[in-house]
């Protein structure tokens, strides 16, 4: 029996930085949360990957953390802070990243197919199917780095 695929336009997949950022233009250019665009996250919850970083790491040590778009970084930091841990302070950010721009942000959910379907693309999911007009790849590369070939790479030992 055939799958029924909820119909979007737009399927952000991953909710970091750029999964955050590509819906916050998505709303700004007119798309409706929900049915124009949806973010398909496969973490628990806010921080990209963010959540699981080491506890050591701090704002102090972090190199370039950027805001997002239309929202600063310092908006939710306590002004007294002089040191904050990132795998807290920036999970906290994405929440309310998330909840001022009304983000639709579905998660749990891993993507396990991306496929053409005449003129759409098809998402099944471990949860559901959503059939989009686009799709945005925004699934970083802490968990499964992509090594793109390159000719010779399979003969290739490393430098003496």
């Amino acid at each position: 029996m055939a799958q029924v695929a909820y119909k979007i336009d737009i399927a952000v997949i991953g909710g970091g930085q750029a999964g955050l950022s590509s819906a916050y233009h998505l709303g700004q250019f007119g798309l409706a949360p929900g049915r124009g665009f949806l973010v398909l996250d496969k973490s628990p919850q806010p921080g990209g990957a963010w959540q699981f970083r080491w506890p050591t790491l701090t704002m102090r040590t972090i190199n370039r953390l950027h805001d997002l778009p239309g929202m600063e970084f310092a908006e939710v930091l306590d002004p007294g802070e002089t040191e904050v841990r990132a795998a807290e302070a920036v999970p906290a950010y994405f929440k309310a990243y998330e909840e001022r721009f009304n983000l639709p942000v579905y998660r749990p959910v891993t993507v396990r197919v991306v496929c053409g379907r005449g003129d759409r693309i098809r998402i099944e999911t471990d949860r559901e199917t959503f059939s989009a007009r686009g799709i945005i790849n925004a699934t970083g590369t802490w968990d499964a780095p992509q090594i793109p070939y390159y000719p010779g790479r399979e003969a290739f030992k490393g430098r003496a």
